[in-house]
């Protein structure tokens, strides 16, 4: 005979209410006493019948996560942060890598509606009506790095103003006043914010903004690499560089080795993201963004708005960064 939720609590030593509420993944539970569940449902091989739950409370157990690109660092993190927050709500994700294609990612709102998913998570949706539509259907959403001003939606997002402002304070304290950036796309949100935190950085201290100084990449290694060329042929050029990503970084400090530049003796650099850092030469100084956390609260957003609970829940959540200094950066040479 198969084991039942009722064994599952009597070798627990506990109710079969707090055994259904640790297969739901309420948060009110200790960890102690999920821990001690956990254990009997492993021993009993108990398997919890997701689906008659979710044709009792017309519901599949399924969340849709909708993605940009699954290729670089920063996607995959998210996604496996999304996945195990929503597998500790007894929650299966459906994932979606748009490749950042607007026909792609209105097709995969069409499939993950059409699928009848419990709730949806948007990293970066690239336009607004998309998200509308799924509103309209009253289907719960949270949006992870918004694109665009959006109001009326839970988002979670790094304080990307903050991290880019407190990246060119820490260059300006190492002596440095032509500091050069590479942004992200123009006319996205996420570009915008780190293109003010670098501007206003500069303002406080004086320096004025030098449009020379920036160049607009598109978060490759190859576009890093491009704008860095440029800069190096500006006379003075920069002595140190922010970019709007890891990537973007390590592609400059490659065209400034390729020139004889040393690092960080000739020029220093700082990326953001702090996903391949560690692995540059030097190793990368990088804003770090707390890419598990964003993952885990987005999740978390969806189901309180499923389960009711969203009051317990800001709207606007905003994580905040730091800077991870390494050796890519010194005092700003003589």
């Amino acid at each position: 005979m198969l084991p039942t939720i009722k064994d599952v609590a009597h070798l627990a030593g506990v109710s079969t209410a707090t055994v259904s509420r640790v297969l739901n993944g309420a948060e009110s539970v200790s960890e102690e006493t999920r821990v001690r569940v956990q254990r009997a449902i492993a021993e009993l091989g108990y398997r919890y019948n997701a689906l008659a739950r979710g044709l009792k409370k017309q519901q599949t157990g399924l969340l849709g996560h909708i993605v940009p690109s699954i290729a670089g660092p920063v996607s995959p993190a998210l996604a496996r942060a999304v996945e195990d927050q929503a597998q500790k709500f007894g929650y299966n994700v459906i994932l979606c890598n748009s490749y950042d294609s607007i026909e792609k990612e209105r097709a995969y709102i069409d499939i993950l509606l059409e699928r009848r998913v419990d709730g949806i998570v948007m990293s970066s949706p690239i336009l607004d009506e998309h998200i509308i539509t799924i509103r309209e259907r009253g289907v719960p959403l949270a949006i992870i790095e918004r694109r665009a001003e959006t109001s009326g939606f839970y988002y979670v997002e790094p304080d990307n103003f903050k991290g880019a402002r407190d990246a060119v304070n820490y260059l300006i304290k190492l002596g440095h006043r032509r500091i050069a950036m590479i942004t992200g796309p123009s006319g996205t949100l996420i570009s915008r914010r780190r293109v003010e935190g670098y501007a206003t950085a500069l303002g406080d201290a004086g320096i004025p903004v030098d449009p020379d100084l920036k160049a607009e990449g598109d978060y490759s290694r190859a576009s890093g690499f491009r704008a860095m060329q440029r800069f190096l042929d500006l006379k003075p050029r920069p002595t140190a560089v922010f970019a709007a990503n890891d990537a973007m970084a390590i592609g400059a400090m490659q065209a400034a080795h390729q020139a004889g530049l040393r690092i960080p003796q000739d020029i220093s650099f700082i990326g953001f993201d702090d996903t391949y850092a560690e692995l540059s030469i030097p190793p990368l100084t990088s804003v770090h963004q707390p890419l598990y956390e964003i993952g885990v609260l987005a999740a978390k957003l969806v189901v309180a708005q499923i389960r009711g609970t969203i009051d317990q829940h800001r709207m606007e959540n905003v994580l905040p960064c730091y800077l991870k200094e390494r050796e890519s950066c010194g005092p700003a040479p003589v």
